[in-house]
């Protein structure tokens, strides 16, 4: 007898949890001994620009930076909670303000050219901002809007930075990927997702993975400038995203999931060590680890360039 479809999810369900809960939630990070290995770093002098800066993982990696000496762009579009994050923020280093719609890829294309940071060259960019929509939304310029924000507007934006010399030699960019990247391989068709066929837990997998594509293309891309490239995971932690996107999985876990800093961890250290950059993994809890938790993943439909190419289509067609 075929077993039923509500054994089979719990089935599923309890598979998934068991696997991967001890290694994402605190318990993997206090089992690492991270909370007793601190990250030591001095970022004075240093500028640092991180997109969805006023919540979650992006304002704790924006206050850990400013705690160590950083002058931090912090992007967003919530003018008070960016008021808020520049109240918070207790130096040495300083927050900067940069309020941007991140879904609007004529705002972002806007963002490099804006006067009060056209002239800077930054040392760290974050690509933290992402949405997982549970209902379809399209943007005023026609596009799925978590697909707006979680990829085509990253890219936009740090190309136009490296292209305006805006990263100097040696800076380190850091894609802000997730678990939900190890159900799905590299598949364009995935990215910017038609009302019918929307489905927003297979788009931001998507997107996680294409981020993942991203810093592999950028890291030959742009060898010869010396910047590095990291896609970083950060556990799970226990967002504003997760609270709205992701009821019943916070219920569950809610006693063990990760703080906003802890999540941050990684991101921070990678800027204090720059490390050697990899091919195929993703950075978590300081370390590279694979980028595949299924086989399935192995053998995408889509290549690096392909993502490229799928992206650079859509910034021509905006004409942005």
């Amino acid at each position: 007898m075929a077993e039923p479809p509500f054994w089979q999810a719990l089935m599923k369900s309890v598979n998934f949890y068991a696997r991967f809960a001890p290694s994402f939630t605190r318990v993997g990070y206090v089992a690492r001994g991270l909370p007793f290995k601190p990250v030591k770093a001095d970022y004075s002098d240093q500028t640092w620009l991180v997109t969805g800066a006023t919540g979650g993982l992006g304002k704790a990696t924006a206050l850990r930076a400013a705690a160590k000496g950083a002058t931090v762009y912090a992007v967003g579009r919530n003018v008070k909670a960016l008021a808020d994050l520049v109240r918070e923020a207790g130096g040495p280093g300083s927050i900067m303000p940069v309020t941007c719609d991140l879904s609007s890829m004529a705002a972002v294309a806007a963002l490099s050219k804006r006067p009060g940071i056209a002239a800077l060259q930054f040392d760290v960019l974050v690509n933290n901002v992402g949405l997982l929509m549970r209902h379809f939304e399209a943007t005023p310029e026609g596009l799925e809007t978590s697909y707006a924000t979680n990829l085509l507007g990253h890219w936009i934006l740090t190309e136009d930075l490296h292209a305006a010399g805006a990263l100097k030699p040696g800076a380190a960019v850091i894609n802000v990927v997730s678990g939900g990247l190890y159900n799905l391989g590299l598949n364009k068709k995935l990215l910017n997702i038609p009302e019918a066929h929307f489905n927003g837990f297979a788009a931001y997998a998507a997107h996680k993975r294409a981020q993942l594509a991203l810093a592999e293309h950028w890291r030959a891309a742009w060898a010869s400038d010396r910047i590095r490239t990291y896609a970083v995971h950060p556990g799970w932690a226990d967002t504003a995203g997760v609270k709205t996107s992701l009821p019943k999985f916070r219920k569950i876990l809610a006693p063990i999931l990760r703080n906003d800093h802890e999540g941050a961890d990684t991101i921070d250290w990678l800027a204090a060590t720059r490390p050697p950059e990899v091919v195929d993994e993703i950075w978590f809890d300081r370390k590279p680890r694979t980028a595949h938790a299924y086989p399935h993943t192995r053998n995408p439909r889509t290549s690096v360039a392909e993502v490229v190419a799928f992206l650079e289509a859509d910034r021509k067609r905006l004409a942005v």
